[in-house]
């Protein structure tokens, strides 16, 4: 899995997982098991990958969300039960 992305100003990171496992993701909905995969998307403000995380949930609704700041901790974590309140 890659490493947690260096972020500029109000950037955030989004972070897909299996909501029934916790796996990691990559962009292609696989399970993160090696370090080449993409398992970040970047976005210039929290606004943009709230958007982003809905459109994932609406179509994938096995799918949760995390968005990270500029430390690796959950700013916030989308999912289908929640989905709603942003």
């Amino acid at each position: 899995m890659k490493k947690f992305p260096l972020l500029k100003n109000r950037q955030v990171a989004l972070l897909r997982a299996d909501i029934n496992t916790g796996t990691v993701l990559d962009k292609n909905y696989i399970y993160a098991t090696t370090p080449n995969q993409e398992v970040f998307a970047v976005f210039d403000n929290i606004d943009l990958a709230i958007e982003f995380a809905k459109s994932i949930i609406m179509e994938r609704n096995d799918i949760e969300c995390g968005i990270y700041g500029n430390d690796p901790v959950a700013l916030l974590i989308l999912d289908r039960y929640n989905i709603s309140s942003y």
